[in-house]
């Protein structure tokens, strides 16, 4: 606990895999964000969490300084709970976007960051761990009281070191998580029910 009596930030996530459609997913995160806020020592039955399609979730049990953050892509679900606004984002890999690669690159507002994918060894995983940064750093925003007009309008320059959000990112074969928020000691933990664990490192995309 800091000197004036508030808790370092922490945030803690739990995942699922093979959720067979975008209502399935949005319902079993909700499930993961109950478990997660019994673990923290709260009773949000799952039945009080707002619907899909309403925004970022909430639920009237929860204490408002906590933030529960929930993204989910073709099965795969990752939820958390942290005690201080954070945006994350997951993006799992579909042949598609291979197709269409230079055209997805194209579109991102920076050309140091469209350089920076053009030069990887895998340009496909680094365009996703770009995308998921600006999908992270726009749901920030929007629970910070921001109303960004569109995920493009974010800047991955206002990410550390060059801004003040932090970052972290994972990334596997099956998919790639990232979250942000302005608090460079984030604790973050995965619970141990979770089927999805990925290792998430501090790091700029």
């Amino acid at each position: 606990m800091s000197p004036d009596g508030t808790l370092p930030p922490r945030l803690i996530l739990a995942g699922r895999c093979n959720c067979p459609d975008a209502a399935a997913s949005s319902q079993s995160g909700r499930e993961l964000l109950s478990e997660l806020a019994t673990l923290q020592g709260f009773d949000c039955p799952l039945h009080a969490w707002s619907p899909r399609g309403s925004g970022p979730p909430r639920h009237p049990a929860l204490p408002a300084e906590y933030t529960p953050v929930l993204s989910h892509r073709r099965g795969m679900v990752v939820a958390g709970l942290a005690n201080r606004p954070l945006g994350l984002d997951l993006e799992v890999p579909v042949a598609r976007h291979l197709q269409r690669l230079d055209a997805l690159i194209e579109m991102l507002p920076e050309p140091e960051v469209r350089q920076r994918i053009h030069a990887a060894e895998d340009r496909l995983s680094a365009f996703y761990r770009a995308w998921t940064s600006y999908e992270a750093l726009f749901k920030l925003a929007w629970l910070q009281g921001q109303q960004p007009s569109h995920v493009l309008a974010m800047r991955l320059t206002n990410l550390a070191p060059e801004g003040d959000i932090h970052a972290w990112s994972a990334q596997t074969k099956a998919a790639t998580l990232s979250l942000c928020g302005p608090y460079a000691d984030l604790d973050i933990r995965w619970s141990q029910s979770s089927e999805v664990v990925m290792e998430l490192s501090n790091r700029k995309a």
